[in-house]
């Protein structure tokens, strides 16, 4: 029996084209730039998770992965743009 292979066209009208895919809104942002809070922002929550399995001695298991996490602060607006986070940020260890 010979060995079916399936392709993805990506010709306009074809199957990969008709999928939805989800774009969050960039709020002034470059795409890069949105990659990069959240991959912070993830490292953060997984670094979270990390300490309190080191503090309690016992192995935590991921529900929802941090970068999922981390996606859902930025949709809720919890989540500051890279330029404003870091300015906050420099202001606070000025004083």
């Amino acid at each position: 029996m010979q060995n079916l292979k399936k392709y993805i066209f990506t010709q306009k009208g074809s199957t990969e084209d008709k999928l939805e895919t989800f774009t969050p809104p960039l709020r002034g942002m470059t795409k890069y730039e949105l990659v990069l809070l959240l991959a912070k922002r993830a490292r953060e929550i997984n670094q979270l998770r990390i300490d309190l399995q080191k503090k309690y001695n016992v192995h935590l298991i991921e529900k929802r992965k941090p970068i999922m996490m981390a996606l859902d602060e930025y949709l809720r607006g919890e989540l500051a743009p890279l330029d404003s986070f870091s300015l906050e940020q420099k202001e606070k260890e000025a004083e």
